[in-house]
């Protein structure tokens, strides 16, 4: 499983540098001979990932569970692009297939990072965070839109919120009421907090992870350990067995000696009185 863990990291690299790359072409005017390139980097990817989804299913005890899991793994992998090739044209070809090939890379890429996230609100409640960090934008944006004067429409309050909560402040919005200058307080300080719980949740989930991974080990470990004593312990009681047997025997053959010697004296007592 570590080998498939590392791959998966990996592939997810490479998918992210992908769609970069492929966005990239798209926004901006490139040759054809880059247009190639892009074009074999990522079809050479979706073989590696056909590779690599064979030998999961391989591996998988439930094929059949494993496939309707998966299986979207397997569409995002297929090379659309020069399967689609011979049906375009030159124009098409450089953007449609270029684009299709790009959202196939991105429902993938969701796919691997909505597990990721998931994991995420399990394990940290971050789900009602972002409720509450909802609220408050939703909130102040009302408040500033219908008190200060300066914020004249609903989207300059919504606006100037996210620039105020993410601590980036274009400054082409203000507010010049005493409370708008409040709201901006407290939107500064709830910033800080939100990005805070939020690094934090995802430093615990990589951290759990890891310590999960650990602990997973380290019970292996004293598994084997255990079992390894059990097997001691075992050997030493048949070791013991065989010594009592031993000494039983011994004492057996002690007491046969005993009554031998015995008759034996028996025996020359006879043959002295008859002498």
């Amino acid at each position: 499983m570590k080998y498939f863990e590392k791959l998966d990291l990996i592939f997810t690299i490479l998918l992210i540098a992908d769609i970069l790359i492929i966005l990239g072409s798209v926004l901006f005017n490139i040759s054809r001979e880059y247009v190639n390139f892009i074009l074999l980097f990522d079809t050479v990817l979706c073989i590696v990932l056909i590779i690599s989804f064979i030998m999961k299913y391989r591996r998988a005890n439930d094929k059949k569970t494993f496939l309707n899991k998966n299986w979207l793994d397997l569409l995002a992998s297929f090379p659309v692009a020069i399967l689609i090739l011979p049906f375009l044209s030159s124009t098409l070809y450089t953007y449609n297939a270029i684009v299709l090939v790009r959202l196939l890379r991105l429902i993938l890429l969701l796919k691997v990072l909505s597990r990721f996230v998931e994991e995420v609100l399990e394990t940290t409640s971050l789900d009602k965070f972002i409720a509450i960090f909802i609220v408050i934008i939703l909130g102040s944006s009302l408040i500033l839109y219908d008190l200060d004067p300066n914020i004249t429409s609903l989207f300059d309050a919504v606006w100037f919120v996210f620039q105020t909560i993410t601590t980036v402040g274009y400054g082409d919005v203000i507010p010049t009421s005493p409370l708008g200058k409040f709201v901006v307080l407290l939107l500064l300080i709830a910033g800080v907090f939100m990005f805070s719980i939020v690094t934090a949740s995802f430093a615990y989930v990589f951290n759990d992870k890891v310590f999960k991974k650990e602990n997973k080990e380290f019970n292996k470990n004293v598994v084997k350990l255990r079992d390894h004593l059990d097997q001691t312990v075992t050997s030493i009681s048949e070791i013991k067995e065989r010594v009592d047997s031993n000494d039983k025997e011994l004492a057996e053959i002690k007491e046969s000696i005993n009554n031998l010697s015995r008759d034996v004296d028996y025996l020359i007592e006879i043959i002295e009185k008859k002498e």
